[in-house]
This record gives structure tokens, sequence and C-alpha cells, in this order.
């Protein structure tokens, strides 16, 4: 199963599975953080209300820190495997990397619209977003400054 710390270790392997820069990934990484937190106060894994006791991070859980958790679903949506493919590469079962990426991708969602980085939807979202953001001075993305 590829880790985070494993994957910054070869060069240009982050950028190939994910998409983006050591530095990109370290920039979205906290909003991913705050948005996870938020997501597990009033729901479980299994996107269940949660009722009782707080989220923690099991010892035999698959994706146990956020780097891995931000890997995995960013990997998935860059590479877009089938999730049988997916949960082997993670070291996991089909049905749990499904379980992963719908937990994972409206976190994801979340954390990019925190920065409003989310990808515009039609052509009037595409227009006033550029229209915003090309009159603000800034060359880069948000989470690249």
């Amino acid at each position: 199963m590829p880790s985070y710390e494993e994957v910054t270790q070869r060069a240009g392997s982050l950028r190939s599975m994910t998409g983006l820069t050591e530095a990109e990934f370290q920039a979205l990484l906290p909003h991913f953080e705050r948005a996870f937190v938020t997501y597990m106060q009033d729901r479980t894994i299994d996107g269940q209300p949660r009722t009782s006791r707080r989220y923690s991070t099991y010892d035999t859980c698959p994706l146990p820190a956020l780097a891995d958790k931000l890997l995995f679903i960013l990997t998935y949506l860059k590479q877009h495997p089938i999730q049988e493919v997916q949960g082997q590469l993670f070291g996991m079962s089909q049905s749990n990397a499904n379980k992963w990426i719908h937990l994972l991708h409206p976190v994801l969602n979340q954390a990019l619209a925190d920065q409003e980085l989310l990808p515009a939807r039609t052509a009037a979202e595409f227009a006033a977003m550029f229209e915003t953001h090309s009159t603000d001075g800034r060359s880069t993305p948000p989470f690249l400054a």
C-alpha cells in the first residue's frame, strides 16, 4: 500500500499519481483536514449520522494519516481506476475502497470549495469565476500563493 511518505521518496511519483506537486499537496492538506474533521463530527465512515462516540482512527485503518487519505482520493480522481484496482493499490477490498471514495470525495470537494477552487459546472459559473479571478491581479491559483 503506498503511503504519502513512501510516494514522496520517489521523485515525480506524487505528481504522477495525483497531478499535484508536493508544495501544492501540502497547501491543500490543512483545508482537507478541516473538511474531514467537520464531516466526521456529524457522520460515521459509512455516511450514517453519528449518534454516540467521536471519530478516532483505528490501528487497523487502511488510511491512517490525513495525507494518506488525501493521496487516496486524489489518486482515484486523477487515475480513475475501477474500485477493485484502487482497493488493491491501497491494500483494501473493493467494498472498502468504495466506502472511502464515497467518504473522501465530498470532503475534498468541501476543501476545494472553501478555497473557491471547485471547477465550474456551467458556462455561467465559468464566466463568473473567470471574471472574478482575472480581475484580482493574481496569476496563480489561490492555494499556490
